[in-house]
Formats: structure tokens, C-alpha cells, sequence
């Protein structure tokens, strides 16, 4: 609604300042952003119905996503909109498609930034505010402790709302970058399905998506205390420049049967996490590839194309689907920061040899 507004001419400064807060916070979105802006002006806006329609559409469409805007709007109906569509002219509904384009660009991640949700836990239920990204979109939380946090695309963080208990806890699916502020005195936790994260103040990477078979914990600065979900006698210290990684199915599968047999945990150690140092970009040395994205750089090294396959789909919003099970396990390498998914896909192509197609929102490789 805020570009509509200032492509329309009627933005008032207060929300030409928003508009560009939004935009700093989502740098993903800046291309498609301008595209439809070119759209847009193309097309000079002349039909006053197109703008009461546009508006309120917006309003529905949030309506819909559960987003509640800090300002008193009218109550909305589909009717009313659906009345406002049909007497429009052509032009006027092709400009209301490029508005909700917009809304959707601009808006997916300051919404789920700006809405609580409760958990499945009723112990805790309400207690937590939730932060979600969608796939294609990434942003950054500063936590009420001043910690700072940038959640990747296809994640979640769930953190007390008060955030003022003797430990700062918080519960992640998928990857995060943590910055903690140091304090000795309320240590900070990180639960994921797989592990449990200690620190007191420190820089580090956790990927903990539920459908990677790896979680990994890369330490940049500091140090941090990694144990087991089911087994948190064993403390795993990592220092800078280390990663721990633990395999996602083989340790869910073990956890199951410790718990159907109460076993001793013995069974654990066949699947024990390893120790590694970081992987750094070969012409960057100072860049790893395990916080890369926090750099908006997309990489991957001698990795198997189904999980690159995964950090696409989510880095692109898109569907890649394996025609020819040859290439889900071709190991591959890369690094995209400002390219395309089509320029992304045609390197990948030019050094492997598939082949692909695009399908509406699906890729197909064969």
C-alpha cells in the first residue's frame, strides 16, 4: 500500500520514511520492486476507481493474512471489493494485479515481524512472540536484550516476550545469525529439534531446518556449548572458525529407539556430531560459506545437488523438481549474489550438463 501511495503521489513523508525502512529491510525485494515501478509508470494512473479499488483490496488482502495495521481503517467485505472490480475498466484491473504484486513483495516480511502467534505448547501458549520468514525473504530482529538475530528464509524464531527471565531463551527452525550481547549472569539459549545451544556472548550460525539431513552449528566469534537433545551429559565446545555438525535423520531415528527401549544412550556415539573448520569463499577468503547469506550471497561448496536444490527453493521461492535422478547426486559448487534464478540455473547447467524447464513456479531438471 506504501509504494501504491507514492507512485499514486499521495505519500505523505511519514510514510515515504516507512516505505524506505521497509525496503532497507528486505533487500531481496529491490529488483522486483522496481520492475513493477517501471510497470507502473508506463501506464499513468487516470481512472479514480482504479484507486479506491486498489485500496481496499489491499486492505482485504491483509485482512486475510491476519495483518493488523496501527491506524483505523473501515470495516471490509469481498462484496464490496468484488462490486468495485467488476465496474472498473481493463486497465484499472491489470494496475490492481500490479498493486497486490507489490503488497506482496513489500509486505511478507514486515508482517510476520509484526504478528504473535501461540505454540502447540499450552504451558507456554501466548507467552512467545514468533517471527517468520517465507521462502525468498530474509530479515533481521533486534531481541528486547539488544541481541541481534537475522533469520533466513523458510524460518521461525520463537523468544518470550518479556525476554527478561534469568535465562534468554528462544527456539529456531530453520537458519539463524546470532549476535548475543554478553551477559555472564543470564546465559543465552538456542533450542532447535536436534540440540540445544549455550552461550554468554558471541557470533555464530545455526542451521536446523526439519527437512535437511544435516543441523550445523559455525562459530564466527567466541565460543558456544552445543549438547544433544537427548543426551546433554555430552558437551561439544566449539571455538572460532569450528562447526559442529550432527546428522538429522540418523540422530531423530536413534532418538526414537532410545525411547521406545530405554536404552543407556550407548547407541548415540555410533552418530556422534563432528567437529570441522569453516569454509570460506575460494576467491573471498574472508567470507564463509555457512554465514554468506548474511551477506545476501548465496553459496555452496561440493555440495550434493538435492540440498542445493533445498537452499534455492528457499532462497528464490521455487519449486525444483529431479526428472532424472542422475543430478540429485551430482555434487556442486557456486556462489550467486545479485544473479537471477534463470542466471543461477544456467551456471549450474553450463558446469554440470542438465538440463531444465520452467513450469510457472517449478523448475524441473532432467
Amino acid at each position: 500500500m506504501l509504494l501504491t501511495r507514492k507512485l499514486s503521489g499521495e505519500a505523505t513523508q511519514t510514510e515515504l520514511e516507512e516505505l524506505d525502512a521497509i525496503r532497507s529491510a528486505n533487500p531481496e525485494g529491490l529488483h522486483r520492486i522496481q520492475e513493477l515501478t517501471q510497470i507502473w509508470n508506463k501506464e499513468a494512473l487516470q481512472d479514480s476507481d482504479f484507486m479506491e479499488a486498489t485500496y481496499l483490496a489491499h486492505l482485504v488482502r491483509m485482512k486475510e493474512k491476519g495483518i493488523v495495521l496501527n491506524m483505523d481503517e473501515p470495516e471490509l467485505n469481498e462484496n464490496e471489493i468484488e462490486e468495485i472490480k467488476v465496474n472498473s475498466s481493463w486497465k484499472a484491473y491489470r494496475k490492481l494485479i500490479l498493486a497486490l504484486s507489490i503488497l506482496v513483495v513489500l509486505f511478507t516480511s514486515w508482517a510476520l515481524l509484526n504478528t504473535s502467534h501461540s505454540t502447540n505448547n499450552p504451558a507456554i501458549a501466548g507467552k512467545l512472540k514468533e517471527v517468520q520468514t517465507l521462502k525468498g525473504t530474509r530479515t533481521k530482529i533486534i531481541l528486547p536484550d539488544g541481541s541481534n538475530v537475522w533469520l533466513n528464509a523458510g524460518s521461525k524464531l520463537n523468544y518470550e516476550k518479556k525476554f527478561d527471565a534469568k535465562l534468554r531463551e528462544v527456539y529456531l527452525s530453520g537458519e539463524a545469525y546470532f549476535d548475543v550481547v554478553h551477559n555472564a549472569k543470564r546465559p543465552f539459549l538456542i533450542h532447535t529439534a536436534t540440540i540445544n545451544i549455550k552461550v554468554l556472548g558471541t557470533q555464530f550460525n545455526v542451521k536446523a531446518y526439519d527437512d535437511d539431513s544435516l543441523t550445523e552449528t559455525s562459530l564466527i566469534k567466541g565460543s558456544v556449548e552445543v549438547s544433544l537433545k537427548n543426551n546433554d551429559l555430552k558437551k561439544y565446545i566449539l571455538w572460532p572458525n569450528q562447526k559442529l555438525i550432527l546428522p538429522n535423520e540418523a540422530f531423530l531415528a536413534i532418538q526414537k529407539k532410545v525411547s521406545a527401549v530405554k536404552s543407556d544412550s550407548k547407541d548415540l556415539e555410533m552418530y556422534a556430531p563432528q567437529i570441522k573448520e569453516l569454509t570460506y569463499l575460494k576467491d573471498d577468503y574472508n567470507t564463509n560459506i555457512e554465514s554468506s547469506w548474511t551477506r545476501n550471497i548465496l553459496s555452496f561448496e561440493d555440495e550434493s545437488f538435492t540440498e542445493v536444490a533445498k537452499k534455492m527453493e528457499r532462497w528464490y521461492d521455487v519449486t525444483i523438481k529431479f526428472v532424472n535422478p542422475r543430478w540429485e547426486k551430482q555434487y556442486v559448487s557456486g556462489a550467486f549474489e545479485n544473479e537471477s534464478l534463470d542466471q543461477a540455473m544456467n551456471a549450474l547447467k553450463f558446469t554440470t550438463g542438465f538440463n531444465y524447464k520452467k513450469e510457472g513456479n517449478t523448475i524441473i531438471i532432467y
